[in-house]
This record gives structure tokens, sequence and C-alpha cells, in this order.
């Protein structure tokens, strides 16, 4: 039994590990890879079974006095939003009420070790959500369930495996109803089916380890407890890059070589230079830092990527605290009509004045305005897509 545990074990270990290797996708997101030690949980709860056979179906007794009760521990991972595997030891007796079996009307007690994959379906034919309240998993997975009463006899003589009384390897498959309350903690109602490959619960010896004739079975329905092991109970989505924006900075860059490049090779000669004359500093001028903040197509959220442009700001209004400034925002002419585009020059000014704030900058100190494409900051042939952006001027 010690054997068969560890063995289930190391199978969900290797599973666990083998999954960090696969990027995580769910429903066209691409999730970051967790760590090894994030998004394990474990389960405690117990619940009644009925024990299901041929003989004692046709006896047909009463349904309580099929009822027999059970608990279970599992501990699991979630590899993916979509996919999870877990380990369950469980245990407690069933119900033999009066049939044709050898043991009718007495009962067994029981411990069984299954390992399941999950699957979460809310997930996989949705949108993951870390503040979802209700998942929808299905389970199937293998197991073992050994007999504890030492008393009866042994089924199997001929089977080297199943020497011992009472046991055989389970097919389990069910579904788990998930209420989750906080990344760490919810409670969980799971319904599932237990076939024995090889019956012998009930004291009818089969033919053969796999006799689906006469399959014995287990019907189990439970309730708990879910909480987490430490580490991070979510996934994060990776921010994937506007491959459009860098193919336009890829075309600015190579532009402006060339432009050096020509510029290096013409031919006039360098001028002479006339005696430099001392003047005179002038009065320091005011504050006037222009920064640029690029927004992707038809987008008023600022890219991690664009945070910097952001901080400048936050690092000149603070070394000159009398200073205000004027976002100003842009819009680029390619698709949407003229109020559309407004608006949208509107939102890239309110987005970074509201970074601004986040940042402990008083609102009184900022003015937004928008004027879509009718202002463009870049001009030329080419440069209509750069006009996706946000114009902070900072004056004294």
């Amino acid at each position: 039994m010690k054997k068969l545990g560890l063995l289930f074990i190391s199978a969900l270990v290797a599973f666990s590990i083998s999954a960090q290797e696969v990027q995580n996708v769910s429903h066209g997101d691409v999730f970051l890879r967790n760590r090894g030690s994030d998004n394990w949980f474990m389960q405690l709860g117990g619940g009644t079974n009925a024990y299901i056979t041929t003989g004692i179906n046709n006896a047909s007794p009463e349904i309580m006095d099929r009822l027999g009760w059970n608990g279970q521990l599992a501990i699991g991972r979630w590899n993916s939003p979509n996919w999870g595997a877990r380990l369950v030891i469980d245990g407690g007796n069933i119900q033999l009420p009066g049939h044709a079996g050898v043991h009718a009307g007495n009962e067994m007690n029981w411990v069984g070790v299954q390992v399941n994959m999950m699957y979460n379906l809310m997930n996989a034919w949705g949108t993951y959500r870390a503040d979802r309240v209700y998942s929808l998993i299905p389970f199937f997975g293998a197991g073992h369930m050994y007999g504890l009463n030492s008393d009866w006899e042994r089924f199997h003589p001929d089977n080297s495996f199943f020497r011992t009384s009472a046991q055989s390897l389970t097919l389990n498959a069910g579904l788990i109803n998930q209420f989750q309350f906080s990344p760490g903690f919810g409670m969980f109602v799971e319904f599932g089916f237990r076939a024995l490959t090889n019956g012998g619960f009930d004291g009818i010896r089969q033919a053969g380890l796999f006799d689906f004739g006469s399959l014995d079975g287990m019907l189990t329905a439970s309730a708990g407890i879910q909480f987490g092991l430490g580490g991070s109970q979510t996934f994060t989505r990776a921010e994937l890059m506007d491959y459009n924006l860098i193919n336009d900075l890829n075309s600015q860059i190579n532009r402006l070589r060339s432009e050096n490049e020509m510029l290096r090779r013409r031919p006039y000669p360098c001028p002479e230079c006339p005696e430099p004359q001392v003047i005179q500093p002038p009065a320091p001028p005011a504050v006037s830092v222009p920064n640029v903040v690029f927004f992707r197509f038809n987008s008023a959220t600022i890219d991690a990527a664009q945070r910097p442009a952001v901080e400048n700001i936050v690092v000149a209004l603070r070394a000159n605290p009398n200073a205000r400034v004027q976002i100003t925002g842009h819009a680029c002419s390619i698709g949407g009509d003229s109020a559309h585009n407004q608006r949208l020059s509107e939102r890239r000014a309110e987005a970074v004045r509201d970074a601004l704030i986040a940042a402990g900058i008083a609102s009184n100190r900022i003015t937004t305005t928008g004027v879509s494409m009718r202002q463009p900051h870049f001009t030329g042939a080419g440069q209509d897509a750069w006009n996706r952006v946000a114009i902070s001027i900072i004056n004294e």
C-alpha cells in the first residue's frame, strides 16, 4: 500500500514539473509561467456513498439502506488556468444491504487513493478571471481501493497482485462545483463515480481483472473547504508587444541612420569658426519639458514601456513645485470618425493625467485637452501612425 501511494504521489509531482515547460494559454490569452511553489491547494471534505452491484440493484433496497459515509483529503495544483491535477486520499464504509453476496447485510470499511486530472470548463470555454466565484470542473483518473475488514475471505488467490482480501484498481470520474471566496479560500461540492475493475467488495468474485460485464461501482457525494498552500493562487496575463509599433520604430531608426550616413558623406568643407565671444548667460528661462507618451492603435491605455515617459513628467513637477503641466492628446487618421478620434485623444490625455495624480501630483496643476487628428504632432510621409500620442508640456 505504501509503494502504491508513493507511485501516485510521484505521478502528481512529475505532472506538475513537466507542466512548467508548457506555455499557459487560455481562450487565446497567454499567461506567465508561475513558480513551482504557486497554485497548490488542499481540500478537506466528507459526504456519503452508495455501493452499486447487480445483486444490490436486483434486491431494490431502500435508498437509506445503501448509504455509507466517506471523508477525503486532497492535495493538488493548477498548472494553467485550464488544467490541474490532484492526489486524493479517502476512506469510509460501504453498506451491503441484503442481496446475493456472501456478506449481505454487512458493511465494509475501506481506504482509497486516486490521481485525478482536472479541467476548468469556465476558464477553458470562457475568459479567465482571478475573482471568479463559481467554476465547474470535471475530473477523471485512476486509483486503488482497499478493504479493511481482515476477517473477509480472499477473493483472488490466482492473481499475485490481488492476493489479499477485497482490493481493486479503480477508474474515477466526476464533477467539482467550486465556490471561490478569495484566491486562497473556497468551498466545493463534488459528485463522483468509482468503477472497481475487478469487483470483490461485495463477496462475489469476478472472472478477471477487467470483467466489465458485472462491474462494481460506487457513487459518491461530498462537500468541504479548499484553501491555498502558499504562493500565488492566480495567473497573470503576459503583456504582449505591439508588433505594428515595433515595425514603426524600426522603420524610424533605419530612416534616421540613413539620413546620418548621407550627412556624413556630404563633400562640403567645414567652415572656419569665428573667435568665441564672451556672452553673459541669460536669465534661466521658465521650465519647459516636452514629453511624448505613445499609445497603441485605438487605445488609451498606457503600456508598461511608456511608464518612463510618465515618470519623467513626475520628476520634473516634483523638482518645480510651482510648475503646471498641459497635456494634449492626439490621434492618427487611421480608422474612426472625427467624433470617435476626438474622444480618443481626450482619453489619452486623461490617462496621463490620472497616472500623474496616482504618483502624487495635485490635480489642480494639470490641464488636459484633445485635438484628435487636427493638429498632428508628427508630420511628413509615413508619420501619421506616430500621432497616437499624448504630449505633455511643463511650464513655470
